[in-house]
C-alpha cells in the first residue's frame, strides 16, 4: 500500500464525523437490530470506513447479504480494545520493520506496548465470536473471522471467493 493510502487513512481517522442520514439508513437496512447495536460500538472514522467497504462491494455488484454484513462488521472485534490513530500507526510502521516479530507480538495479552499488535491480530476471531453473539449468519461469521486471512492465488469455494471481494473492498479503503 501507498504512503498516499496510508495518509488519506490517517486523515479520516482524525476528521470523521458521524455518518450521514443516509449512509445510518443504508447501514440499518443491511444489519439486524443486534448487529446495529455492534455497528454502533464503532468510533466515527470506523464506521465510514465499513460503510465505504460495503459501498465499494456494491458498486462492483457484489451483493451477496452475508458479504455486505461481513464488510460492516469485519473490524467489530477492534472494540473490544479501540486504539488511538497513534497506536494504529505504530502497528502500520511495525509492521513493515519487523513483520515476523509483530505477528509474534500479536499472539500475547493485550496489554503494554504489544497491546496495537495484539489488537490487529486478534480483532478477526473476537468480531467473529461479538457476531455470533448477535446471531449473525455462520457465513457472515467466518468471513469476519477470516478477513485477514492469506488465501491461495485462486478461489476454491464460495466462502473463500466471498472473503477474497471483501479483503479486496477492505483494501481499496
Amino acid at each position: 500500500m501507498s504512503g498516499w493510502y496510508r495518509l488519506r487513512q490517517f486523515w479520516q481517522n482524525v476528521t470523521a464525523r458521524p455518518l450521514t442520514a443516509v449512509a445510518q439508513s443504508e447501514v440499518s437496512a443491511q444489519l439486524t437490530p443486534a448487529e446495529m447495536t455492534l455497528f454502533q460500538q464503532f468510533s466515527n472514522s470506523d464506521q465510514w470506513h465499513s460503510y465505504r467497504v460495503m459501498k465499494t462491494l456494491q458498486a462492483a455488484n457484489h451483493i451477496h447479504p452475508d458479504l455486505l454484513t461481513a464488510a460492516l462488521l469485519h473490524d467489530v472485534g477492534k472494540t473490544c480494545a479501540p486504539l488511538s490513530v497513534w497506536e494504529r500507526s505504530w502497528v502500520v510502521l511495525g509492521q513493515v520493520i519487523w513483520p515476523k516479530k509483530t505477528a509474534v507480538w500479536g499472539q500475547d495479552a493485550p496489554l503494554g506496548w504489544k497491546r496495537p499488535f495484539v489488537v490487529k491480530a486478534q480483532h478477526p476471531a473476537w468480531g467473529a465470536d461479538m457476531a455470533a453473539a448477535a446471531g449473525s449468519s455462520e457465513l457472515a461469521i467466518g468471513l469476519i473471522r477470516r478477513h485477514q486471512d492469506h488465501l491461495p492465488e485462486t478461489a476454491v469455494s464460495e466462502t473463500d471467493h466471498l472473503l477474497r471481494q471483501l479483503q479486496w473492498a477492505d483494501n481499496q479503503n
